[in-house]
């Protein structure tokens, strides 16, 4: 600065966290970066107030000239004390696909106040927009308590319009009524839920809040039932086979604010936080004060009946006919002979038609009643991701549901990372045994604290994830035994488990508009004993092992029912009786998928429309002898014992509802869940059943690199 200077800077000195009127930080990235860092460089232009000390700067002394006037640093001439920051790159951590580099190491002040500026000038995207990194926002605060102490203003800011948005929704749908409460009534206080949705990519689709019902402190006295239909996951699978068999589109609703839009048929008093009021005005009256509650909020006992009856009585009304088998499933018949049919989940419903001017015709009737969003095709629906192929084609996987398992258990556990493949879901020693219990709970609790692992959660999301994970279905049985008081061999087969996905995250189940391109069907078409059954669209597999449980003797049995060249249902279990023999093991558990059968055949009715039930349903075994036995109801004194309900098999083949089938054992596909297989014979029996599909942490890895190529100036 020249001599006799007007104006100077005022001094700048090192930032020791409480000075306020220090110079805000530069974030920005360095040119060092690796696959998993690329999407990182999305954030690079950040300003945050840096509140830390930075060893960087740490042992750097301060030159300062004694004057008069304002003080300057100017410590540029000593070029061995020049800060470590230019001599070498800040670390930076590697993230996944869903984090965000916000725990770089940054400098606590900037020199060059030119290039601060130039950065300051840069313009910041929105954070809280669909297709935004969602990790700056997770953990979701607890309360708003947690987001008025954040640090950062934007995602503070981003959170307070979520609670803005759903407290302007309450008010605006005339959920409350500001009334005396009678002697003896009572207001229930609020609390807030607070979600980060995400997309099936698993960047941000939006930020949730809820402002809920207590539900601990509303009336338990009441005797009214409480229960409403919801879609299973096997009816989902269903109705995706059912849109891919007649060549149409699956498209998706999402009802906004559902238990708002259904009125409470009873007086019920809310009180909602004061607090509300003070930081939104315009709903101030509303807060604090107890208010008659109109319509059903989120937290109410009965809320998702009254929705659900909001709902039924409004398709009924426009001639819906309502299933028999799954009571969230309903299908109308229009003049023309064009059907639309519909499934429901709480808020979510998936929808498909025959015709298109139906189609149109229905979303006008329900948009004119209830307040909803058009979604289009659906793709991501129970946490699972829905793909809808050129050809008709629809598949479904719950590949990010695995990795968030494999991010939350696999990646924090206590015992040595391997990194070698796992072919096999359990290692082939492993017996399963109570033998290898821990001795009590305390037991159990320190081996789950030295493995950092909490087995009974853990078993809790792998069960879950073998609804559409056929290859598990037997480890996770076995498992699932063992979780009150698990043992370290357990443990070890858990973790076994874990890694075993973490090499296999990426499969799922097709449903075919042409059997001609199923694994499944052409194995039939190929297989001697059953070829005729290569052009059937639906049909069950059953089989089971023997004596294989060695603490009760009991056998293990599966079945897996296929329709449209998919798996619409499957299971692994242990019938209660002992077997006798191999046969009476296979004959116990084709007794349980044929009941099993039994109601998805009804489902299949009603969605076809048949007036008379499907007959002569196929039911594949792998035992001569246990056919034997469901073709006759000769009795001898092998059979004579077994229970009077195993006997169904008799009873529905000689109706005609079944036909039994032999197959060979090679050909056996619900051997996959009835015992754990060599690598080689259960990667075969997987590749049938399973597909492969789209890496989507690869591409969105690809889609940053880009992003950051082209920030950089680097040629794409």
């Amino acid at each position: 600065f020249e001599e006799g200077a007007d104006d100077c800077p005022d001094l700048i000195t090192h930032s020791d966290g409480d000075d306020e009127d220090s110079m805000p930080c530069l974030s920005h990235g360095s040119s060092h970066s690796s696959d998993e860092e690329d999407e990182d460089d999305a954030n690079q232009f950040t300003w945050e107030a840096d509140g830390d000390d930075d060893d960087d700067y740490s042992e750097e002394p301060l030159v300062e000239f004694a004057s008069d006037g304002p003080q300057v640093v100017d410590n540029s001439a000593n070029g061995s004390q020049r800060p470590r920051r230019e001599t070498r790159a800040p670390q930076r951590l590697t993230m996944d696909h869903r984090e965000a580099a916000k725990k770089w190491k940054e400098a606590s002040f900037c020199r060059d106040v030119d290039l601060a500026a130039a950065f300051n000038a840069e313009v910041i995207s929105s954070i809280n927009v669909p297709g935004a990194d969602a990790s700056l926002f997770e953990p979701a605060p607890d309360n708003l308590r947690v987001i008025m102490k954040m640090a950062n203003t934007k995602v503070k800011e981003a959170w307070l319009k979520a609670y803005y948005k759903e407290l302007k929704v309450l008010v605006t749908s005339g959920t409350f009524s500001i009334e005396p409460m009678l002697e003896g009534e009572v207001a229930i206080p609020t609390m807030e839920t607070n979600r980060v949705k995400l997309q099936s990519d698993g960047t941000l689709d939006k930020l949730k809040n809820r402002i809920v019902v207590r539900g601990d402190l509303q009336n338990k006295q009441s005797t009214e039932d409480k229960w409403s239909p919801t879609a299973s996951f096997r009816s989902l699978k269903m109705v995706l086979a059912h849109a891919a068999r007649l060549k149409v589109r699956v498209r998706q609703m999402d009802f906004i604010g559902a238990f708002l839009q259904a009125k409470v048929r009873s007086r019920v008093f809310i009180k909602m936080l004061a607090i509300y009021g003070d930081l939104f005005p315009d709903v101030k009256a509303y807060c604090g004060v107890p208010v008659r509650l109109i319509k059903s909020m989120y937290g109410m006992s009965l809320s998702g009946k009254y929705w659900y009856q909001e709902l039924q009585a409004f398709l009924l009304e426009n001639g819906f006919q309502q299933s028999k088998v799954i009571a969230c499933s309903f299908w109308k018949v229009y003049p023309d002979d064009s059907t639309v049919y519909l499934l429901d989940y709480v808020d979510d419903c998936l929808y498909y038609g025959t015709k298109e001017f139906a189609l149109k015709q229905f979303e006008a009737e329900i948009s004119a009643r209830f307040d909803l969003t058009l979604m289009g095709q659906a793709h991501w629906y129970l946490s699972t991701r829905i793909t809808q192929h050129a050809n008709f084609d629809i598949t479904l996987d719950q590949s990010r549901y695995c990795l968030s398992i494999i991010r939350r258990y696999l990646d924090t556990v206590g015992c040595a990372n391997v990194t070698r493949e796992h072919s096999t879901p359990l290692p082939l020693d492993f017996i399963p045994s109570a033998d290898d219990n821990s001795v009590d709970e305390t037991a159990a609790g320190v081996l789950s604290s030295g493995f950092n692992l909490d087995f009974a959660s853990c078993v809790g999301a792998l069960i879950y994830l073998a609804l559409s994970r056929l290859d598990i279905s037997h480890a996770v049985n076995k498992l699932a035994k063992f979780t009150r008081r698990p043992g370290r061999k357990h443990f070890m087969a858990l973790v076994h488990v874990l890694r075993y996905l973490r090499d296999h995250s990426y499969l799922g189940i097709t449903y075919y508009s042409d059997l001609d391109r199923s694994a499944i069907a052409r194995l039939l078409t190929n297989s001697d004993s059953a070829s005729a059954l290569g052009k059937e669209l639906f049909y069950t597999f059953c089989d089971s092992s023997w004596n294989d449980d060695v603490d009760t003797g009991r056998s293990t049995g599966s079945y897996l029912i296929i329709y449209m060249g998919g798996v619409v249902d499957h299971s692994s279990n242990m019938p209660d009786p002992v077997a006798l023999s191999s046969a009476e093991a296979e004959y116990n558990e084709a007794c349980l998928a044929c009941m099993a059968t039994t109601h998805m055949v009804m489902l299949l009715n009603e969605l076809e429309g048949n007036k008379q039930p499907r007959l002569k349903i196929p039911l594949i075994l792998d035992s001569k002898s246990a056919i034997a036995m469901g073709n006759s109801f000769r009795d001898t004194k092998h059979t004579r014992h077994i229970l009077r309900r195993y006997h169904y098999v008799r009873e529905a083949v000689d109706a005609g509802r079944f036909q039994l089938y032999w197959i060979k054992t090679d050909d056996e596909l619900a051997d996959i869940a009835t015992k754990q297989t060599p690598g080689p014979r259960h990667n075969l029996l997987t590749s049938i059943l399973l597909v492969p599909v789209i890496d989507l942490v690869k591409h969105v890895k690809a889609a940053f690199a880009k992003i950051a190529q082209y920030k950089r100036g680097d040629s794409i």
